[in-house]
């Protein structure tokens, strides 16, 4: 559930108007705050979020959205004013996708926890005053995933 609440908070951070980073930083807090509340991470919530701490980042491993256009990552060759340090402008279509991993070794998690990792992404198209999921049919929620796996069998 962790990285489910994590992407909600980044859907809730997309709106014309906002800071792109807004949508890290947004899915970031609620990864640090689930870290907080396992007893893992070692500072506060507001300590970790500091830039040039970021301790939350040891399990995310990498940012929460990227542009799509016309190609699939289309920020390689970006400009930071276009991108990292832009604005969100209705029409722009881009990922909000959570990360959560424990690594194999990692012994701040009981062995059946390690080398798990969990990713949610769906594209959302901005909106002025939120945004379209692209990809709402598609289940993200553990309980629509079990239910669909089980509708498998």
């Amino acid at each position: 559930m962790l990285v489910y609440r994590a992407q909600q908070a980044g859907f809730d951070a997309v709106k014309a108007g906002a800071d792109f980073l807004d949508i890290n930083r947004a899915c970031h807090r609620v990864i640090a705050q689930g870290l907080h509340d396992l007893g893992v991470l070692t500072v506060s919530v507001d300590e970790s979020m500091q830039p040039e701490i970021g301790l939350h980042r040891r399990w995310t491993l990498h940012g929460v959205s990227h542009m799509l256009g016309m190609d699939v990552h289309d920020c390689a060759q970006a400009r930071k004013d276009q991108y990292t340090e832009a604005k969100l402008r209705a029409g722009m279509i881009l990922t909000v996708e959570p990360g959560f991993y424990i690594q194999p070794d990692d012994e701040l998690f009981p062995p059946e926890y390690r080398g798990i990792g969990i990713r949610i992404e769906d594209d959302v198209l901005v909106t002025e005053d939120g945004y379209i999921n692209l990809s709402a049919n598609i289940p993200s929620h553990p309980d629509e995933i079990e239910d669909w796996m089980q509708s498998l069998r």
